[in-house]
Order: C-alpha cells, then structure tokens, then sequence
C-alpha cells in the first residue's frame, strides 16, 4: 500500500468510521466489520477524505478523460462536491452533479442537481463502499435515462472484496455490465492486514479475534 492508502485506513479507524464487532449489511449478511463514511461529517475531517480520493484518481485516470465528477444520492453526494473542490486544489477544474431520489417538478426542475447531464458527457461516479452495487446502477441508470452517457470510471473508499446476490464477484459482474472500471482507495484484506499490525489511538483494532472472523466470513461471501 501507499502512505496515502495507510493513512485513509487509520484515518477511518480513528474517526470511528471503521468499527469492529458484529453488524447486519443492508443485504443482510452478518459481517464482523461496518464502514460508515457518514462519520466524516465535520470540515476538516471532509477534506482529508476528498484528498484521498483526489490522489486515487490522479493516479489513476488523466483529467481529459473524464467531464463531471457524480455522486449518487445519499452518501454520494458529499464525496462528489469535496472531491471537486480537492481536484480543483490539484488544478483539475471539474464541475459535480448529484442525482435526487425523485425527481423535482418546480425550480430547478429535474433529476439531478448541479452540472447538466449532457450527451456524450464523460462521469466520474463516486461512492462509499462497493457491497452489491445497487447504488450505482441505479445512478447509471438515472443517467442514461437523460443523456447517453460513459462512465469513464468508478472511485469508491472500500472495495468489500464480496460475492453478490448470485455469487458472482460484484465488482467484476458491475464492469462487464457498463464497460468501465472500478477504482477503490483501499479493499477489506488491506483493512484487516495493516489494523491487524498498527495500532490506532492506541489500541489494536483488529485483534487476533477479530482478524479470525474475517478470514470466515471472506470464506463465506469473499472473491
């Protein structure tokens, strides 16, 4: 891992975005870890999770190839209008959007909110975690309901390295379907391996315990 990616880890873990134990995912999957950005919700702490992302996409795809940075609705959103700010820090000037649940009939008439959503426009779509992709394909499919879009790329903080519904690998199954990729900061294994060694306010978050599992639960829903 780079520093970046080593710092995002210990970052969460300290913000209490990261926590341990037993938790219920929306699909209803027992896992012994639970992410949460929505605990990134002061300024300091939201601008040092756009420069993560930030730094995951300059290195990985060039600003000409893509035209609007797209969160999809809820915790998409945040992430799409600091992630802007944070590339326009590096001198990448991209303007965001974000989609509504239901779409608005008075002022700003409409599904999305910010950049239009033009044919041919090149998006950038960020998120969270990546579980079973559902956020995200209904963004996409919001979006190509108005413009025929292309999604130059997906960014996301997690990768949970899970199987979805099918048990298929989510990821791999979400980039066939729409011809693009998926970038994550860092995935569950990098979680496990560095907690496991590096302790965090003082403590080691992921205890032996904890660390066993995980190994489990990847037997059972892990690609």
């Amino acid at each position: 891992m780079q520093k970046y990616q080593q710092d995002f880890i210990e970052l969460a873990a300290h913000a209490g975005a990261l926590r341990f134990g037993s938790f219920t995912t929306k699909s209803g999957r027992q896992t012994p870890y639970f992410f949460n950005s929505g605990v990134f919700y002061t300024g300091e702490l939201s601008r040092a999770l756009a420069r993560v992302l930030a730094e995951k996409i300059n290195r990985t795809i060039k600003p000409e190839n893509y035209d609007i940075v797209f969160g999809p609705a809820y915790k998409g959103i945040p992430l799409a209008v600091s992630v802007s700010m944070a590339l326009a820090e590096r001198g990448v000037n991209r303007p965001w959007c974000f989609n509504r649940k239901e779409a608005k009939g008075h002022g700003d008439a409409g599904m999305f909110v910010g950049a239009p959503v033009e044919e041919g426009c090149r998006v950038l779509l960020l998120d969270d975690v990546f579980t079973t992709g559902g956020a995200k394909e209904e963004a996409i499919a919001q979006l190509s309901s108005v413009a025929n879009v292309r999604v130059a790329g997906v960014f996301i903080l997690l990768d949970r390295q899970e199987k979805d519904a099918e048990g298929k690998n989510a990821i791999a199954s979400f980039e066939a379907r729409h011809g693009t990729k998926v970038h994550p900061v860092v995935n569950a294994d990098d979680i496990f391996e560095h907690l496991s060694k590096n302790k965090v306010n003082g403590t080691l978050q992921v205890t032996p315990g904890i660390h066993a599992q995980y190994k489990e639960y990847k037997k059972k829903y892990g690609v």
